[in-house]
């Protein structure tokens, strides 16, 4: 064993891979209690330093049905790995062990990991381990992951296996014998092969028989012209292998299980389970999620994130005291050239560190607390299951839901998120609506926070939003050719978020947040000096004020819109700044609210779209993006012109 061994992670959605990859190698990795937390693989090195381990996305078969499953299997038959850790849930073992067989069948080196025996113990589920190990021949250990409960054992196990097989194992009898026409194509194709492979050969002619699209590459390029006889010998037969290969290991999982599990029937909480039925269902989880938003995003992160602690924090802190003393720093040194610097209209202090500190670091912060609570009680995928149709209107299904709702924290995360949806159809429309007006965490806390000292004006906006957004994606749908993918998501069980978990991915996401943005804010107050400087400033603004004064708006909010393609909270916070001064009216604070939630993504965010989508497909997103929210803007200012409310605040 050396410091180049390399372990593997897998198992399906939502078993704890993640949290065993963080406890393995001591990292903060965001763990979340909903498929598709993972979706790229993470790379750590493990505690001690011998050996690395990759956390892989969601995989239930070798016979991939999603893009997260597409890149676990590639990492297994193609990337160079000594051991790969197979996590289960105690709860649903007849569901993970025909992966298991499938994985003993590639002749792969493996570990069991069976996590969550607490939520098993709950249910009356008891397992005999060890029975378990001597059936499969496999090391077997039992943890439960977010306790650190067998995480010692575990990490002794991987070193024992690392030392003991180096770079793998040779490919022993098979655990399952299957129907007599199943045996008889996989023995035929077994023969006839003639390369060499990571893994077995018959557990690629079980994928082959199977009609896997990787298998069917490996052997066409592998076999060369013996490719045709392959095929001929699984055609002979003429049947579905794919559901006979399938009941047959599901038959064996069942014989192990009735030595290896005893379940004592425990009648579950009638509180838990007519909770779960709620959120599911219409008539309770539309009134739950309109609860959800109102408390969590309107008064949590709009009132008292964006009122409370920005009004304290820029009013008193910033406002009184910081900015006051630095001036007078400044005015005792010899350079005249530092004060425009650091405490002009666009300084370092007065606009970079006030705006990134003051004004989004709190809305921020609230956020990401709300999120992680939302995240660990499994929430989200109830949402995904409540909202499935809705979103069909859309060109989207139920997994829609959660790059989305991701958006409200950070848009380039979101897009990134992307990856868990099916076709590109599917990913091109969720890109397009995350960038169009999906308002990330801390605009929308600051747009909330300022709205809402006119509720009628609030409403209005979150109308106008969603009607932009609806109209956009339906009619993405008719014109984009291809249909809505099929909907299919585990539903993990309910949970009360612990404490720990919660405030540790907090403090890490406001960690990234110090780390990569502020630092953008510094960047971007510097960047607006030089053009006030310069008179950039002042031709973009006679460039942009014809687009401004058709909807109503004063020039000088041209700062704001090109500050908000650096950072979307950071043009938000210039409109926060424009209506404390008394420089907007309640139009103007609505229309220019409307078109900032609409107007260009920021610029990691648009980074993000050209990685995913391409340079053709991001430059067309950003066009179509800027003629909507300007058409929007000026739509919304013909309709609201005259309303009684529209002198001021």
């Amino acid at each position: 064993m050396g410091r180049g061994a390399r372990v593997v992670l897998v198992g399906r959605p939502n078993v704890g891979k993640s949290v065993l990859f963080n406890q393995l190698t001591n990292s903060l990795g965001m763990v979340s209690n909903y498929p598709g937390t993972t979706v790229e693989v993470r790379t750590g090195e493990s505690s001690n330093g011998s050996y690395q381990v990759l956390d892989t996305p969601g995989i239930f078969s070798m016979l991939p049905i999603s893009a997260e499953e597409e890149v676990t299997l590639s990492i297994l038959l193609e990337r160079d790995y000594c051991l790969v850790v197979q996590v289960v849930e105690a709860k649903n073992l007849e569901k993970s062990l025909p992966f298991t067989i499938q994985l003993l069948e590639a002749g792969l080196p493996l570990i069991l990991v069976v996590n969550m025996l607490d939520e098993g113990e709950k249910l009356g589920i008891r397992l005999n381990l060890e029975e378990l190990e001597r059936q499969l021949k496999v090391p077997v250990a039992g943890t439960v992951a977010t306790g650190g409960k067998g995480l010692k054992k575990l990490k002794q196990v991987i070193e024992q296996e690392l030392r003991k097989r180096g770079a793998g194992k040779d490919y022993l009898s098979p655990l399952v014998d299957y129907s007599p026409s199943v045996e008889r194509s996989l023995k035929k194709i077994v023969f006839n092969m003639e390369g060499i492979y990571r893994f077995s050969k018959r557990s690629l002619g079980l994928m082959f028989l199977q009609g896997e699209s990787r298998a069917e590459d490996l052997l066409k390029e592998g076999e060369g012209n013996n490719y045709r006889l392959l095929k001929e010998i699984r055609e002979i037969e003429c049947r579905d292998f794919s559901l006979l290969i399938n009941s047959w290991r599901l038959h064996k999982v069942r014989e192990m299980l009735k030595d290896v599990a005893r379940v004592q029937e425990k009648e579950s909480p009638w509180r838990h389970t007519l909770l779960n039925r709620i959120t599911i269902h219409p008539l309770g989880g539309l009134p739950l999620l309109f609860l959800v938003l109102y408390v969590g995003l309107y008064k949590f992160v709009g009132v008292f994130g964006a009122g409370t602690l920005v009004d304290y924090l820029d009013g008193y802190i910033f406002q009184e005291w910081v900015i006051p003393h630095m001036k007078a720093v400044v005015e005792f040194l010899p350079l005249p050239g530092l004060s425009y610097l650091l405490v002009s209209p666009y300084g370092i202090f007065t606009l970079g560190l006030r705006y990134g500190l003051a004004i989004v670091l709190p809305v921020v912060s609230i956020f990401f607390l709300f999120l992680s609570l939302v995240e660990d009680s499994g929430y989200l995928p109830r949402l995904a299951m409540l909202l499935d149709r809705l979103f069909k209107m859309f060109g989207l299904n139920g997994r829609g839901v959660i790059p989305l709702v991701l958006g409200l924290g950070c848009g380039t995360m979101a897009v990134l998120s992307t990856r868990t949806l099916e076709g590109k159809r599917e990913k091109f429309i969720a890109v397009f609506l995350l960038a169009l007006g999906i308002p990330c965490s801390a605009q929308l806390g600051i747009i909330l926070a300022m709205l809402a000292m006119n509720p009628a004006a609030l409403v209005i906006w979150g109308i106008s939003l969603l009607t932009v957004l609806g109209t956009t994606g339906y009619l993405m749908d008719k014109i984009l050719p291809g249909e809505a993918a099929k909907f299919y998501m585990e539903i993990p069980p309910l949970r009360i978020p612990q404490p720990v978990s919660v405030i540790k991915k907090t403090l890490a996401r406001i960690q990234w947040y110090m780390k990569e943005v502020i630092p953008l804010f510094i960047v971007v107050s510097l960047v607006m000096l030089v053009s006030s400087l310069t008179g950039l400033l002042g031709l973009l603004t006679e460039m942009v004020a014809p687009f401004l004064q058709a909807m109503g708006l004063p020039r000088h909010l041209t700062s704001v819109f090109m500050i908000g393609f650096f950072r979307r909270d950071y043009g938000a916070a210039g409109l926060y700044t424009l209506l404390q001064e008394g420089q907007l009216t309640v139009n103007q604070l609505l229309v220019g609210s409307l078109t900032l939630s609409l107007f260009l993504p920021c610029i990691a965010q648009f980074v993000m779209i050209i990685k995913e989508q391409g340079y053709a497909k991001g430059l067309v997103i950003l066009i179509l993006v800027i003629l909507l929210a300007f058409l929007a803007g000026y739509l919304l200012n013909l309709l609201i012109t005259g309303l009684p409310w529209s002198t001021g605040i």
